[in-house]
């Protein structure tokens, strides 16, 4: 079955899940839990996006966010992507960390939330990693309890969901979570319909009229802007790729590495598109600076045009990419 494209609208509220390639493990050692919180609050500063909970994992990570302007898929990419490159420049490994697309589930938040961030900070116990969730130091568990001083995690409003009484909060909230471990395992929080909604049918609804209508005015606006991103002249090659790698988080010397994970490999290919196809640099230059046969540069050219009518996201990169080299 095909997947399906990923929802994505200002205050859309997500579950994601980010497993390891082939189940390995993406944290080593206290160091790259550390490391994967600061991007965290580096990404969150970036990008003002709400971040109700988190747990970080041997193997997988669990997020719980409400994006703001920026969706989601851009988040995740710089996250995912910068961790991805200190990971294998610590650990001296190569090819991908993160097993293929991360899952997301565009929640019913005022339904979901109190449930969602109880099952988030209970994994380490699910997992048999701990017998308390106090035990586990790299969930934001321990900031809901005033442990752990982060303030990019918005803990007030699902506290405030359970009591008004200042007071007893923290005591109301320990009890909260202590009743979900006889719970155990929650099925229903991957109950999805359309392999991507949790709520109730009101929401789906909603949700997929929301979504129709802004493809269809995308697809109109498509048609009559993706043949007007002129010819810009005068950029040199080493701009370019500055560019291309400040849009799309991939940092420059892994496009021209050899690296081939998918994110990596996108921007090289827009890279060589951005070059010949908008600034009017020659295959051969374009190959001369990569390392590689102009042949290739072709593929990777042709490649980029085939997606940017299907992928948002590239297409929106490459609007920003022409539009400041306009400017």
């Amino acid at each position: 079955m095909a997947r399906k494209s990923r929802i994505e609208f200002p205050g859309a509220f997500y579950h994601v899940l980010a497993r390891g390639n082939n189940k390995q493990k993406i944290f080593k050692d206290e160091e790259d839990y550390k490391v994967y919180i600061l991007r965290l609050k580096r990404y969150h500063e970036r990008y003002k996006f709400i971040l109700y909970a988190y747990v970080l994992m041997p193997n997988h990570i669990h997020l719980l966010i409400q994006t703001g302007i920026t969706p989601l898929s851009k988040v995740m990419q710089g996250l995912q992507q910068s961790y991805t490159y200190y990971f294998h420049r610590k650990h001296k490994t190569v090819g991908h960390l993160f097993q293929g697309r991360y899952m997301t589930i565009l929640c019913q938040r005022d339904a979901y939330l109190l449930e969602l961030v109880r099952y988030i900070h209970l994994n380490p116990v699910r997992s048999g990693l701990v017998t308390n969730p106090e035990d586990y130091p790299w969930s934001s568990h321990l900031v809901y309890l005033g442990y752990l001083g982060q303030p990019y995690v918005e803990k007030d409003l699902v506290l405030k969901m359970l009591s008004d009484d200042e007071s007893r909060l923290n005591k109301i909230y320990w009890q909260f979570i202590a009743d979900g471990v006889i719970k155990g395992h929650q099925n229903a929080f991957y109950d999805m319909i359309d392999q991507r909604l949790l709520g109730n049918p009101e929401f789906v609804r909603k949700t997929k009229q929301r979504v129709e209508s802004k493809i269809q005015n995308e697809e109109k606006e498509k048609k009559h802007t993706i043949h007007s991103l002129s010819l810009v002249k005068n950029k040199t090659l080493p701009e370019i790729l500055n560019k291309v790698s400040e849009i799309t988080a991939v940092p420059p010397d892994c496009i021209l590495g050899k690296s081939r994970e998918q994110c990596t490999s996108e921007a090289r290919c827009l890279f060589a598109y951005v070059a010949v196809r908008h600034t009017g640099v020659s295959n051969n230059c374009v190959a001369e600076f990569l390392g590689r046969d102009p042949s290739s540069i072709t593929f990777m050219i042709h490649k980029t045009e085939d997606k940017i009518n299907s992928d948002q996201i590239l297409y929106d990169c490459l609007s920003k990419i022409t539009k400041v080299f306009k400017a």
